[in-house]
């Protein structure tokens, strides 16, 4: 069972409990808490490669306007997965939910709106590999948010 959401340290609780609900699968969005409770993830369904390439090149142009970025993929761990993305938003440090995640999850929506997105109920198994290999990535990669001074 997913734990409850984990904010990061200075955050205002009440205000980003009022910001995330909406995007949460349970209140009507589509997106799920990870299970420790520190990220945002989902997964986009495009009709071609290059509508899902273009919503990332979108997801990344708001990413360097925030100053922020996800944990994401679009291959699995088997296959290739042209017209999917899974992303997840979680802050490093300090770690937990941030506004930026919050703030970020609700530009995707948009975005994905935008190019078309395809909705499907049927994306939980590969969601799955999906999730399994960010996870993998982000584990060998090391602290990327970490500030320099703090390493």
């Amino acid at each position: 069972m997913p734990q409850p959401p984990k904010f990061s340290s200075g955050s205002e609780p009440s205000a980003m409990e009022a910001a995330l609900a909406p995007l949460l699968s349970t209140d009507g969005g589509r997106w799920s808490l990870s299970a420790d409770g520190h990220a945002l993830e989902r997964t986009f369904k495009f009709k071609t490669f290059a509508k899902t390439w273009d919503f990332m090149t979108a997801v990344s142009l708001s990413c360097k306007v925030k100053n922020h970025h996800p944990e994401w993929s679009n291959a699995s761990l088997f296959f290739s997965v042209f017209n999917m993305v899974f992303i997840r938003w979680t802050t490093h440090s300090p770690k937990g939910l941030s506004d930026k995640d919050i703030d970020l999850a609700q530009i995707c929506d948009e975005i994905a709106k935008d190019f078309g997105e395809i909705i499907e109920e049927s994306t939980a198994t590969t969601t799955c590999e999906l999730a399994g290999l960010t996870d993998k990535v982000v584990t060998s990669a090391g602290d990327c948010c970490i500030p320099k001074t703090e390493k």
